[in-house]
């Protein structure tokens, strides 16, 4: 039967039935515009992007053929937080919206269907997107997403990292805009043909990726960052085959896996759980490891990575070498409990145990010293290849274990001095009698320099061949005794001395130094743990040294043999008992005028002690054999201001003098010199500060005597009870003291 014409039916309806229906009639032909117009022009990204620089939405076309629906072609979303730039781009996206809770400042849509769908992150190094700072009493807008879900997800980018593939997944989550609380809810993917790429370099193939995944509710203070990894639970399963591997070196040595031609085999299967992966957790991963032998001939092996968990970690690495010098690994650890932290893998250590061989890269050396806690003052800085053979309890090396470092940047620290140079070294850790670790650590130094520690610069010393060797005493050190469980023994011979006026810094300059030549030094130190010298020698020989002493210019050869101990209570005091000091084929001029050649002189140290804190304190009684006695004539007075009988005195032959010496900063003191012979005998006291020396001499020739008082560079002689006039003088410096007193100064 033909439909009935419209009109009549509209007319049979009852009147107060029509106006209303053409009300929702005009409503919605209002809506119609006014939805499409509002999303097609500009006025909607005006309205949702307005804060570009944290949030965008766009889209190419949009419709709404009813309210609370939209269907959105080309939508492309963007976002930055912290230094995290996020994208989702979607072919299309149709969902609802519901429009009432827009009026209590909430974007609520509970159902979102979308088509090729892809997306990622990128870091961006700029100024980190701060979160906006709430403000009390007016809370942010609350985005809630119940289920956005997709048939047709193609894949995304996370950093350098693509991945490919085709599948569904589904996600929700609620989050109050101004640092409120966010959730994931229950959310999962499925996706299979997988395919993941980094750096141009296909690492997986034919993968097929399963996961479940949810976030707990938390704000930004209880939890930011990798801190949401312990609200997260994740279910993982991911299989596929993976690419062939080569490990290589990079520039500066370091191990770089690369892709390569051969087929492996990647397999997970993994739940984690707030922080810890779940008992049953596993994961595997073998590849074709490639390389070349000495003659460029392929060297075949085979990658073997597992991970099992059950009450704690399991981990089994085997990385074949594939030549003779190649990087190689042989693991199989175990780290007690199941948390990861995977900001900071360094705190797995302690939790390791296990048996551990290999040679590899390792871009901190720290680990080493680390082993020795008193031994601060050494370092291996910068990477290094280690070739070990270890066992580990608990973090630590167990006995039996064995460490060398082929190559490293070392430096030592003893008192104000660095040693610092090339260096290989070998630690290998024994059983003490109580079961504690004794590790030792034996270094060699190629090539050394020695500076100051202000002057890093200008070294003093340059030298092949040092060895340091570190040994834990028996016994466990407890907290009070930390210091003495490690002592070290630091031994190089015949250095080059490139100028001897590097000394200068450790003399009194204006009465005491060096103004040229070179010479060689050797040393046999025994370290305490801080450092410091315990006890040693150090040699020091220069030939035609150029010195200046008391404003007389020498030159000859230097030899010092230093015998060092170290003090009771000063961490930079030290005896100096029996060293020995000898100047040899040497030429000065006195004051006197006169050339003295082949002139000599060996002072040994009776009773002496040196503090190396600034300024350095030398103190020293001094048993002297010398030529004669010209050059300490020389210190007093020219040749004019002496007796004619004098010169008999100076050319009366060798002489044997004892004394106190004592320097600090630009002080020089002799006191109770006493030189003699069968035929005169003179007694001296000098004081040399600045330019103006002050002292007393006595000197007697048979039945001659005469005294000499010398003060601010003016000389008067006292012929007269010459004796009597001396003995009454003061001394420059007080009655040498005890030694233990001595050191206590």
């Amino acid at each position: 039967m033909p439909l009935r014409p419209l009109r009549p039916r509209w007319n049979a309806l009852p009147r107060w039935l029509r106006w209303p229906l053409l009300a929702l009639v005009g409503l919605y032909l209002f809506y119609l515009l006014a939805a499409n117009v509002f999303l097609n022009t500009g006025l909607a990204p005006w309205a949702i992007n307005r804060k570009p620089d944290r949030f965008t939405l766009h889209w190419d076309h949009a419709t709404s053929w009813w309210p609370g629906k939209v269907d959105v072609r080309g939508a492309r979303l963007r976002g930055h937080v912290m230094h995290t730039r996020w994208q989702i781009d979607a072919a299309r996206a149709r969902g609802d919206i519901q429009l009432l809770a827009l009026l209590r400042r909430e974007v609520h849509m509970p159902d979102i269907e979308a088509d090729e769908v892809t997306g990622g992150t990128q870091r961006d190094d700029g100024p980190p997107m701060q979160p906006q700072t709430p403000i009390p009493g007016h809370p942010g807008w609350l985005l809630r997403f119940d289920r956005i879900h997709s048939d047709s997800v193609r894949g995304g980018q996370f950093g350098s990292l693509h991945f490919d593939g085709s599948g569904s997944a589904q996600f929700g989550f609620y989050k109050r805009l101004r640092s409120g609380p966010m959730r994931v809810y229950p959310s999962w993917a499925h996706v299979g043909q997988v395919h993941l790429r980094m750096d141009d370099h296909e690492w997986l193939r034919d993968g097929r990726f399963d996961a479940d995944f949810s976030i707990d509710p938390h704000t930004r203070a209880q939890a930011q960052g990798w801190q949401k990894l312990d609200k997260t639970l994740i279910r993982l399963r991911l299989i596929g085959n993976t690419t062939g591997l080569a490990l290589q070196r990079d520039s500066r040595g370091r191990p770089v896996f690369r892709a390569a031609p051969g087929t492996g085999k990647a397999d997970i299967d993994a739940r984690w759980v707030r922080g810890e992966l779940a008992p049953g957790s596993r994961a595997q991963w073998t590849a074709p490891l490639l390389g070349l032998d000495p003659d460029g001939q392929p060297l075949p092996g085979e990658l073997d990575m597992r991970l099992n968990v059950d009450h704690d970690l399991h981990v089994q690495a085997k990385v074949p070498g594939t030549a003779a010098d190649a990087l190689w690994l042989d693991a199989d650890l175990r780290f007690a409990g199941r948390r990861v932290p995977v900001r900071d893998f360094a705190s797995l250590i302690p939790r390791a145990s296990g048996h551990l061989q290999g040679r590899w890269r390792f871009a901190s050396l720290d680990w080493i010293t680390a082993m020795f806690p008193s031994a601060k003052w050494l370092q291996l800085r910068g990477e290094g290849t280690v070739d070990g053979d270890v066992q580990v309890d608990a973090g630590r090396l167990a006995p039996g274990s064995h460490v060398r470092v082929p190559e490293v940047d070392a430096s030592a620290q003893v008192m104000a001095t660095r040693f610092a140079g090339s260096a290989s070294a070998d630690l290998h850790v024994e059983a003490g009698d109580d079961g504690t670790q004794l590790p030792t650590l034996a270094m060699q130094m190629q090539r050394f320099v020695v500076a100051a520690l202000d002057t890093p610069d200008k070294p003093y010393i340059e030298g092949n061949d040092l060895r340091l060797t570190l040994r834990t005493l028996p016994g466990k050190p407890s907290a009070a005794k930390l210091r003495q469980s490690t002592q070290g023994h630091l031994v190089f011979q015949d250095a080059r001395v490139p100028d001897l006026r590097a000394y200068n810094r450790y003399l009194p300059q204006q009465q005491l130094r060096f103004e040229g030549g070179s010479g060689r030094a050797s040393g046999d130190l025994q370290l305490l743990p801080g450092g410091d010298i315990g006890q040693g020698h150090v040699q020091v020989q220069a030939q035609a040294a150029r010195l200046n002493a008391g404003g007389v210019a020498l030159t000859g050869d230097v030899a010092a043999n230093l015998q060092l101990r170290h003090g009771e209570l000063k961490a930079r005091n030290f005896d100096l008992d029996t060293s020995v000091i000898e100047l040899r084929n040497v030429n000065f001029t006195g004051n006197d005028g006169r050339e003295h050649g082949q002139w000599w002189a060996r002072a040994v140290i009776d009773r002496g002690r040196t503090d190396w804190t600034p300024p350095v304190l030398f103190d020293a009684d001094v048993q002297l054999d010398m030529r004669d006695v010209g050059f300490l004539m020389a210190l007093y007075a020219q040749k004019r201001d002496f007796p004619k009988w004098i010169d008999n005195l100076v050319d009366a032959g060798e002489t044997k003098m004892a004394g106190r010496v004592r320097w600090q900063d630009d002080q020089l003191l002799l006191d109770n010199l006493q030189a003699s012979n069968e035929r005169f005998d003179v007694l001296a006291r000098l004081r040399l500060q600045g330019k103006q020396p002050q002292g007393s001499l006595y000197a007697k020739w048979g039945i001659l005597s005469a005294a000499l008082e010398l003060r601010d560079g003016q000389r008067e002689w006292h012929v007269l009870k010459a004796r009597e006039w001396y003995d009454a003088q003061p001394s420059v410096l007080p009655a040498s003291p005890a030694k233990g007193a001595a050191q206590a100064e």
